[in-house]
């Protein structure tokens, strides 16, 4: 009966073997350019298909997917999606060459509409993950009559973003020129859990397409150190990106003092383009390599090897006033590193920067705390909006990693006031991410006279899943209103955040204002009487809360009471379970259990022998 049984398992591997494909990826890139012919004036030297080019050489082939669509007047596919490997880098560089961009209306209702009809392609695997890039230069414009724009705007916001979010899509959304529609690219990459990026100059299109590829598929780096890198002998690969200028060739110093050849071999592989060479080295010599004429800050070393440093996992989207908990663990092979000895010879230094524009503000620096067998730090809030980058460089005397982790940082909630008929102002606080637990948060409206006085009202969460307080508002009389949120994220992290401050009232014979303060001048707010808002009911006094510092370092003493993330956690230690008292015992079939494996290698001869007779005469009926 054994032989049987054994029959049986190798036809059901041979059939599902022969119906999968041979490896699958994890990664889709999307990505959507705006053909409209404003381009041609934002982005006149064409860096856009050069940064393309970039991410399609940088994604690993045979772990990703990569396709190409224009919008405009209409959408339409520029790049069919297809595996990356070599075949189609080059097939996308030759479609890259002679697209032209010369449409007069951006229509990107019609592109994402069309983008989510679009079937996955059937090489990605199970759990892979979405990453569209949209690059434009210009506002929704399919229309002269504008009440047509904002309707497509409100569609977009609404029903295909909440499509989006859905099929867990992140759409990165990169603005060019400063002309777009910040409001809505931003609000799409925040509901998608993405990043929105304001590119002043084209030259930042290649930095922003780097950044993105590093958010979508994380890789080890090594640090360079003025401009040298050292390599260790667990490095297995490594890939250098170097940006330079656009007539200068880079040049690469081997440890034994000789210049790399630039060319592509067995073990090599080399991609150059007008402002970036990209380098793939196989088993890279031990030792201290150096970089000549090169962007050093722009550049960087990506690496395979089986001496790493994994941090966990930093949300793509982290609110003001959110903390954060940043764990590093050690791991040799697969297997975590947990003698002391030496761990306790290994320092791992962490820099925040927030990234604002050309200007590169450090935050905090310093070492990460060893606990037990990982290491640690947690940071108690940051409250300016914005692109962040929290790097991590591993010192282990021997060896050096760098893990480059980007965020962004935004308020968790959307705060607006509206003038609602003649004597109401209603409040609403919409979440900006599903991140926020609706029903564990809540929010306080905050009012503050110029006597000095102030009250508190709390807002209720409504079935749309959104806060809502309407107010009633009195002839003559002015406040200055704001929330307070007291946030709990999905993963249970407590945080609290305070909004701009508002200008609410109305004069006599006039329509209610509802005004954030920072867009009035100090004597247009004291102009009228103030007094009190007439408000449904009245809690107990409210203090102004304190705005936060920029960035805050948890206290060792509470370090033991903050809770982690549950996204955050990292276990090398896999489960395992004792087979050994089912390893030698005998089976016996049933009667069905006889029946049954019969039924499937008789079956299994069919299809196999079906299949045979049928290429037979496929191959019998084609001319030669």
């Amino acid at each position: 009966m054994k032989w049987l049984k054994i029959n049986t398992v190798l036809l059901l591997s041979v059939l599902v073997f022969s119906m999968a494909p041979l490896t699958q990826a994890s990664t889709q890139f999307r990505i959507i350019v705006d053909a409209s012919g404003s381009m041609l004036i934002s982005d006149p030297d064409k860096l856009t298909p050069e940064a393309l080019r970039l991410i399609s050489q940088l994604a690993p082939e045979d772990e990703s997917t990569l396709g190409v669509w224009l919008f405009g007047e209409a959408p339409r596919v520029l790049f069919p999606e297809a595996k990356v490997n070599t075949e189609t880098k080059a097939k996308l560089a030759n479609f890259l060459r002679n697209y032209t961009t010369e449409d007069v209306q951006t229509d990107l209702e019609a592109i994402i509409r069309m983008l989510l009809d679009t079937p996955d392609l059937g090489d990605l695997s199970t759990d892979f993950n979405r990453h569209w890039i949209l690059v434009t230069d210009g506002m929704v414009d399919i229309s002269l009559d504008e009440a047509v724009n904002d309707a497509s705007r409100e569609r977009i916001l609404n029903e295909l973003t909440t499509q989006l979010v859905e099929r867990n899509v992140h759409l990165h959304t990169i603005s060019i020129a400063g002309h777009t529609d910040k409001e809505l690219l931003q609000s799409i990459a925040l509901q998608t859990n993405a990043t929105h990026t304001e590119v002043a100059f084209p030259d930042d299109l290649l930095d922003t397409f780097d950044r993105i590829f590093t958010q979508a598929s994380p890789s080890e780096e090594l640090p360079i150190n003025g401009n040298q890198f050292s390599v260790d002998a667990a490095i297995e690969e490594l890939t250098l990106l170097m940006f330079h200028e656009e007539a200068r060739q880079p040049r690469i110093l081997m440890p034994n003092g000789d210049i790399l050849p630039l060319q592509s071999n067995d073990k090599v592989a080399l991609s150059v383009s007008d402002h970036y060479t990209l380098i793939t080295i196989q088993d890279p010599a031990q030792g201290l390599w150096s970089l000549r004429d090169v962007d050093l800050e722009r550049s960087s070393v990506r690496v395979m090897t089986n001496l790493s440093a994994r941090m966990s996992v930093l949300s793509s989207i982290v609110f003001e006033g959110e903390p954060i908990r940043s764990v590093a663990n050690l791991f040799e092979q697969e297997n975590k590193i947990t003698d002391n000895a030496i761990l306790d010879l290994v320092t791992i230094k962490q820099t925040l920067i927030h990234n604002n524009g050309d200007i590169r503000n450090t935050l905090f620096s310093g070492d990460m705390v060893h606990f037990q067998d990982q290491f640690e730090q947690e940071y108690e809030g940051i409250s300016e909006p914005g692109l962040y980058e929290l790097t991590s460089v591993v010192d282990g005397k021997t060896f050096s990693r760098q893990i480059v982790q980007q965020f962004t940082v935004h308020p968790a909630i959307d705060f607006i006031g509206v003038p609602v008929g003649n004597d109401t102002i209603r409040f609403s606080a919409k979440p900006v991410n599903l991140k926020l637990n609706l029903f564990a948060s809540s929010i306080t409206l905050l009012f503050s006279y110029p006597d000095g006085t102030s009250e508190s009202i709390l807002m209720p969460l409504i079935g749309q899943g959104y806060w809502e307080k309407a107010l009633s508002v009195d002839a003559g009389r002015y406040v200055k209103v704001k929330a307070r949120l007291i946030g709990v994220t999905q993963f249970g992290r407590r945080f609290e955040y305070e909004t701009p401050e508002w200008v609410v009232g109305r004069d006599a014979g006039k329509a209610p204002i509802a005004i954030r303060s920072d867009r009035l001048t100090k004597e247009a707010l004291f102009a009228s009487n103030i007094a009190s808002l007439t408000t449904a009911s009245d809690t107990d006094s409210t203090a102004p809360m304190l705005v936060a510092p920029s960035i805050t370092l948890v206290d060792d003493t509470m370090r033991d009471i903050v809770p982690a993330d549950n996204n955050t956690s990292i276990s090398a230690e896999a489960e395992v379970r004792n087979t050994d008292a089912n390893n030698n015992a005998e089976s016996i079939l049933s009667s069905k259990d006889w029946i049954l494996y019969v039924l499937l290698n008789v079956g299994g001869i069919f299809i196999i022998g079906g299949g045979i007779l049928l290429y037979r005469r496929i191959k019998k009926n084609t001319p030669t």
